[in-house]
Protein backbone atom coordinates (compact mmCIF):
# COMPACT_ATOMS: atom_id res chain seq x y z
CA UNK A 1 0.00 0.00 0.00
CA UNK A 2 2.90 1.95 0.66
CA UNK A 3 4.45 1.69 -2.41
CA UNK A 4 1.33 2.14 -4.13
CA UNK A 5 1.17 5.88 -2.83
CA UNK A 6 4.29 6.40 -3.48
CA UNK A 7 3.96 5.59 -7.06
CA UNK A 8 0.75 7.76 -7.64
CA UNK A 9 2.87 10.86 -6.10
CA UNK A 10 6.25 10.04 -8.38
CA UNK A 11 3.81 9.77 -11.44
CA UNK A 12 2.12 13.05 -10.23
CA UNK A 13 5.28 14.53 -9.85
CA UNK A 14 6.29 14.41 -13.44
CA UNK A 15 3.43 14.89 -14.64
CA UNK A 16 2.88 18.47 -15.85
CA UNK A 17 0.81 21.28 -14.11
CA UNK A 18 -1.90 22.20 -15.89
CA UNK A 19 -2.50 25.86 -16.75
CA UNK A 20 -4.76 28.11 -17.85
CA UNK A 21 -4.53 30.42 -20.81
CA UNK A 22 -5.84 34.11 -20.83
CA UNK A 23 -6.00 35.93 -23.90
CA UNK A 24 -7.48 39.50 -25.25
CA UNK A 25 -10.21 38.65 -28.08
CA UNK A 26 -11.42 40.59 -30.85
CA UNK A 27 -14.10 42.57 -29.08
CA UNK A 28 -10.99 43.59 -26.51
CA UNK A 29 -12.37 41.27 -23.88
CA UNK A 30 -10.19 39.05 -21.92
CA UNK A 31 -10.85 35.01 -21.98
CA UNK A 32 -9.19 32.26 -20.64
CA UNK A 33 -9.46 28.55 -20.93
CA UNK A 34 -7.70 25.70 -21.33
CA UNK A 35 -6.49 26.20 -24.85
CA UNK A 36 -6.01 29.41 -26.53
CA UNK A 37 -8.25 29.73 -29.86
CA UNK A 38 -6.28 29.37 -33.25
CA UNK A 39 -7.06 33.11 -34.13
CA UNK A 40 -5.64 34.27 -31.01
CA UNK A 41 -2.72 31.69 -30.65
CA UNK A 42 -0.25 34.09 -32.47
CA UNK A 43 -1.28 36.95 -30.25
CA UNK A 44 0.09 37.73 -26.87
CA UNK A 45 -1.49 35.66 -24.45
CA UNK A 46 -0.87 34.27 -20.71
CA UNK A 47 -0.37 31.06 -18.96
CA UNK A 48 -1.45 31.17 -15.46
CA UNK A 49 -1.72 27.90 -12.99
CA UNK A 50 -4.65 26.70 -11.22
CA UNK A 51 -4.12 29.12 -8.40
CA UNK A 52 -4.03 32.07 -10.54
CA UNK A 53 -0.36 32.70 -10.15
CA UNK A 54 1.73 33.64 -13.80
CA UNK A 55 3.39 31.05 -14.96
CA UNK A 56 3.98 32.67 -18.89
CA UNK A 57 3.76 35.59 -20.73
CA UNK A 58 3.71 34.91 -24.48
CA UNK A 59 4.49 37.88 -26.90
CA UNK A 60 2.54 38.62 -30.36
CA UNK A 61 3.90 36.70 -33.25
CA UNK A 62 6.19 39.43 -35.52
CA UNK A 63 4.38 40.25 -38.74
CA UNK A 64 6.58 39.88 -41.98
CA UNK A 65 6.36 43.55 -41.83
CA UNK A 66 8.29 43.65 -38.80
CA UNK A 67 10.52 40.84 -39.77
CA UNK A 68 11.46 42.64 -42.35
CA UNK A 69 11.95 45.61 -40.53
CA UNK A 70 14.11 43.71 -37.74
CA UNK A 71 16.27 43.02 -40.65
CA UNK A 72 16.85 45.67 -41.55
CA UNK A 73 17.69 47.49 -38.69
CA UNK A 74 20.43 44.57 -37.79
CA UNK A 75 21.77 44.85 -41.05
CA UNK A 76 22.14 48.44 -41.06
CA UNK A 77 23.67 48.39 -37.31
CA UNK A 78 26.19 45.80 -39.11
CA UNK A 79 26.75 48.47 -41.73
CA UNK A 80 27.67 51.14 -39.21
CA UNK A 81 29.94 49.12 -36.97
CA UNK A 82 31.67 48.13 -40.00
CA UNK A 83 32.15 51.58 -41.16
CA UNK A 84 33.33 52.62 -37.52
CA UNK A 85 36.35 49.73 -37.61
CA UNK A 86 37.44 51.17 -40.99
CA UNK A 87 37.26 54.54 -39.88
CA UNK A 88 39.19 53.62 -36.51
CA UNK A 89 41.85 51.40 -38.91
CA UNK A 90 42.22 54.24 -41.32
CA UNK A 91 42.86 56.68 -37.81
CA UNK A 92 45.08 54.24 -36.42
CA UNK A 93 47.51 53.97 -39.43
CA UNK A 94 47.60 57.62 -40.21
CA UNK A 95 48.25 58.10 -36.82
CA UNK A 96 51.76 55.61 -36.89
CA UNK A 97 52.48 57.32 -40.09
CA UNK A 98 52.18 60.81 -38.48
CA UNK A 99 54.42 59.71 -35.95
CA UNK A 100 56.76 58.04 -37.87
CA UNK A 101 57.14 61.13 -39.94
CA UNK A 102 57.09 63.69 -37.51
CA UNK A 103 59.78 64.07 -34.10
CA UNK A 104 58.30 66.87 -32.99
CA UNK A 105 55.20 70.17 -33.49
CA UNK A 106 58.33 71.61 -35.06
CA UNK A 107 58.79 69.52 -37.71
CA UNK A 108 55.34 70.04 -38.73
CA UNK A 109 55.22 73.20 -38.83
CA UNK A 110 58.35 73.47 -41.28
CA UNK A 111 56.80 70.97 -43.37
CA UNK A 112 53.66 73.25 -43.29
CA UNK A 113 54.96 76.36 -43.95
CA UNK A 114 57.37 74.95 -46.94
CA UNK A 115 54.42 73.41 -48.22
CA UNK A 116 52.70 77.07 -48.51
CA UNK A 117 56.36 78.80 -49.19
CA UNK A 118 56.36 76.73 -52.77
CA UNK A 119 52.86 77.04 -53.47
CA UNK A 120 53.31 81.26 -53.34
CA UNK A 121 56.04 81.38 -55.46
CA UNK A 122 54.17 79.88 -58.09
CA UNK A 123 51.09 82.24 -57.29
CA UNK A 124 53.98 84.93 -57.64
CA UNK A 125 55.37 83.86 -61.03
CA UNK A 126 51.35 83.24 -62.01
CA UNK A 127 50.24 87.10 -60.77
CA UNK A 128 53.56 88.68 -62.25
CA UNK A 129 52.78 87.01 -65.63
CA UNK A 130 49.09 87.96 -65.47
CA UNK A 131 50.28 91.67 -64.86
CA UNK A 132 52.14 91.33 -68.20
CA UNK A 133 48.80 89.82 -70.14
CA UNK A 134 46.74 92.78 -68.41
CA UNK A 135 49.74 95.20 -70.19
CA UNK A 136 49.24 93.41 -73.36
CA UNK A 137 45.62 93.78 -73.17
CA UNK A 138 45.68 97.52 -72.78
CA UNK A 139 47.82 97.93 -75.27
CA UNK A 140 45.93 96.01 -78.07
CA UNK A 141 42.33 97.51 -76.46
CA UNK A 142 43.94 101.11 -77.45
CA UNK A 143 45.02 99.97 -80.58
CA UNK A 144 41.71 98.75 -81.15
CA UNK A 145 39.98 102.57 -80.16
CA UNK A 146 42.37 104.35 -82.71
CA UNK A 147 42.13 102.41 -85.60
CA UNK A 148 38.06 102.71 -84.22
CA UNK A 149 38.82 106.62 -84.03
CA UNK A 150 40.06 106.84 -87.67
CA UNK A 151 37.47 105.29 -88.82
CA UNK A 152 38.61 102.03 -90.14
CA UNK A 153 37.57 98.53 -89.31
CA UNK A 154 39.64 96.52 -86.58
CA UNK A 155 41.51 93.88 -88.43
CA UNK A 156 40.30 90.29 -87.41
CA UNK A 157 43.75 89.38 -85.83
CA UNK A 158 43.29 92.13 -83.48
CA UNK A 159 39.77 90.98 -82.24
CA UNK A 160 41.18 87.65 -81.88
CA UNK A 161 44.36 88.04 -79.67
CA UNK A 162 42.29 90.68 -77.69
CA UNK A 163 39.98 87.93 -76.72
CA UNK A 164 42.53 85.50 -76.66
CA UNK A 165 44.77 87.46 -73.82
CA UNK A 166 41.23 88.04 -72.36
CA UNK A 167 41.16 84.34 -71.95
CA UNK A 168 44.20 83.53 -70.55
CA UNK A 169 43.62 86.02 -67.58
CA UNK A 170 40.77 84.29 -66.92
CA UNK A 171 42.42 81.28 -66.74
CA UNK A 172 45.43 82.34 -64.88
CA UNK A 173 43.50 84.11 -62.46
CA UNK A 174 41.29 81.20 -61.80
CA UNK A 175 44.50 78.96 -61.57
CA UNK A 176 46.00 81.64 -58.61
CA UNK A 177 42.47 81.24 -56.94
CA UNK A 178 43.11 77.45 -57.07
CA UNK A 179 46.00 77.52 -55.47
CA UNK A 180 44.65 79.64 -52.52
CA UNK A 181 42.27 76.96 -51.84
CA UNK A 182 45.46 74.83 -51.90
CA UNK A 183 46.98 76.66 -49.28
CA UNK A 184 43.86 76.75 -47.05
CA UNK A 185 43.58 73.28 -47.49
CA UNK A 186 47.37 72.97 -46.05
CA UNK A 187 46.74 75.31 -43.32
CA UNK A 188 43.66 73.00 -42.40
CA UNK A 189 45.59 69.63 -42.82
CA UNK A 190 48.35 70.88 -40.95
CA UNK A 191 46.81 72.51 -38.02
CA UNK A 192 44.34 69.16 -37.53
CA UNK A 193 47.50 67.21 -37.98
CA UNK A 194 49.03 69.14 -34.88
CA UNK A 195 46.42 69.14 -32.89
CA UNK A 196 45.76 64.86 -33.40
CA UNK A 197 49.96 65.03 -32.60
CA UNK A 198 49.86 66.31 -29.35
CA UNK A 199 47.05 64.17 -28.02
CA UNK A 200 48.99 61.12 -29.39
CA UNK A 201 52.19 62.59 -27.27
CA UNK A 202 49.92 62.90 -24.46
CA UNK A 203 48.89 59.37 -24.28
CA UNK A 204 52.50 57.98 -24.90
CA UNK A 205 53.26 60.43 -21.59
CA UNK A 206 50.61 59.42 -20.31
CA UNK A 207 51.09 55.54 -20.40
CA UNK A 208 53.00 54.00 -17.35
CA UNK A 209 56.48 52.73 -18.08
Amino acid sequence: MHACVLAALALYSIEPLATIKCWTNKEGVRECGDIVPPEYAQGAHEEKSASGVLVRKHAPSKTPEQIAAERERLEAEARAQSIAQEAARKQAAADRVLLQTFSSEDDLELARDGQLTNLESVIKVTESHVKKLDKSLDQMIGQAADIEKRGRKVPGKLTANIADVRGQIVEQNRFIAEKRAEQDAIRAKFAADIARFRELRAQQAARPN
